[in-house]
């Protein structure tokens, strides 16, 4: 009977443990929500100027979360790329992915293999700077269940508004925010140059392969290709 008890009271407190923890992961994420939205938004408004219809945006975000690639694909889709294209530039541009997974599943390597699978869906830049700086007591599966759910719901709830804002807010103020394309990756690679001032080398070197790659070949496999032979570049002059 006492045995029992003391089971049931260690149970409770590790539900509430793992409840806490999930709680924790949520209100880490409310920087992720506030950054994600504007941006969501700019994607399903720019994919509906490309030709993509509501509900392909809406879909593209929940089986995708991956916003640079998102708006890279409409932005193709946008210069007549075609499928093989929009692939290969987006397998390079998630390469990075590979890294960021393998370190998370390292921190939750006591999860059961299934539910890493899951949780690797949520894996963002962002979720990965915060997982990195938390303490190992927090790294757990319910703290980054949390974490990415509300950058999940996150991104697909702006993804949703913004299909709904497009028929309300002026065309001008639509066309504008093409430059969120542009404005995500410099916020991406501002962070890796102020670090290492040559990866503005590499960033210049790559703008220059592209507009040449461009006069002779379509733009979509100029992209293609410049991230290729930029990143080739890259890595020898950050060697």
């Amino acid at each position: 009977m006492i045995l029992n008890i003391k089971r049931e009271r260690f149970a409770m407190k590790k539900l509430n443990q793992n409840k806490q923890m999930f709680i924790w992961g949520l209100k880490k994420g409310i920087p992720i929500l506030i950054g994600f939205i504007p941006i969501s938004i700019a994607f399903s408004v720019i994919a509906v100027q490309t030709g993509l219809s509501k509900l392909e945006c809406i879909v593209m975000s929940i089986m995708l979360l991956a916003g640079a690639s998102q708006l890279m694909a409409v932005n193709m889709l946008s210069v007549g790329a075609g499928s093989l294209e929009i692939i290969i530039a987006t397998l390079i541009i998630n390469i990075r992915h590979l890294i960021m997974s393998t370190y998370i599943m390292n921190r939750l390597k006591n999860v059961p293999i299934w539910l890493q699978w899951i949780l690797a869906f949520g894996v963002t830049d962002e979720t990965f700077g915060i997982m990195s700086m938390e303490e190992d007591s927090h790294c757990n599966q319910y703290f980054f269940g949390g974490l990415a759910l509300i950058t999940y719901v996150s991104w697909i709830g702006g993804t949703i508004l913004g299909t709904v804002i497009i028929d309300i807010i002026p065309t001008s103020i639509c066309s504008s925010m093409s430059i969120a394309l542009y404005a995500m990756f410099i916020g991406l690679i501002m962070p890796s140059i102020h670090e290492d001032f040559k990866v503005l080398y590499v960033v210049l070197i790559s703008i220059c392969i592209n507009i040449l790659l461009g006069i002779i070949m379509k733009s979509s496999w100029a992209i293609v290709c410049s991230t290729i032979l930029g990143g080739v570049i890259g890595a020898e002059i950050l060697r």
